[in-house]
């Protein structure tokens, strides 16, 4: 009998663990679903907008602006928020949004990528670094009458993935505050994924603003 209670009372504690576990998991991607949501919608219209136009002044050019969009929004809208992705395959995709962005932005606004080939099968959270580059893009380009150029560098030091996203910016004090959400989301997504392994900083120097993820290896 006492083995019996005790077997019973071992498996009740085991189904109780197993149920918060599941709800602490529907809490987190639920959680990461919110955040996801929150990207920006204005590139979608904007991106439009500008569809509309060269429709007119330049047809081609609109044609593979429309493939862009649908193979951007494709991933964007068909990846699993519970499900991880890998460096290469965001960068793949953040390169349509930035070719996008070209088409808008023209000669002022440049990419460069300077990427470990160690780091490309790093697992992250799906468009965990896009707004990043909508951050770079609207306190960067839109507010600079220059050349601005978005690097993205991705190596190992030690222990981590380090992720940089670094862009020009205008030293003046901008009439424009941000709220600081994009930074937020990517921070709140990091501890949801990675619990307290990984980590982000951000940096001003020489009118170069920069974003740099620390991820650690284990995730390759």
């Amino acid at each position: 009998i006492l083995a019996y209670y005790l077997f019973n009372s071992l498996y009740n504690l085991s189904e109780k663990n197993a149920r918060e576990a599941r709800l602490e998991s529907l809490i987190k991607e639920t959680e990461l679903k919110m955040l996801r949501s929150q990207i920006n919608p204005h590139f979608l219209f904007n991106s439009l907008n500008s569809i509309s136009s060269l429709t007119i002044t330049n047809p081609d050019k609109a044609r593979d602006m429309v493939i862009k969009l649908s193979e951007f929004m494709r991933y964007s809208l068909s990846k699993k928020d519970e499900m991880p992705v890998t460096l290469r395959s965001e960068l793949e995709n953040l390169r349509l949004y930035l070719e996008i962005e070209k088409v808008r932005f023209g000669d002022r606004l440049t990419t460069e990528e300077i990427i470990d080939e160690q780091c490309l099968e790093t697992k992250m959270p799906v468009m965990l670094l896009q707004p990043l580059y909508e951050n770079a893009i609207k306190h960067g380009v839109y507010e600079s009458t220059e050349m601005v150029r978005i690097t993205t560098m991705a190596k190992i030091n030690g222990e981590y993935v380090e992720i940089t996203i670094s862009n020009d910016y205008e030293q003046v004090p901008s009439s424009r505050k941000g709220t600081g959400t994009g930074l937020l989301n990517v921070a709140r997504r990091l501890e949801l994924f990675y619990g307290k392994k990984a980590s982000f900083r951000t940096s001003k120097e020489n009118g170069i603003y920069s974003v740099t993820l620390y991820i650690p290896c284990s995730f390759m």
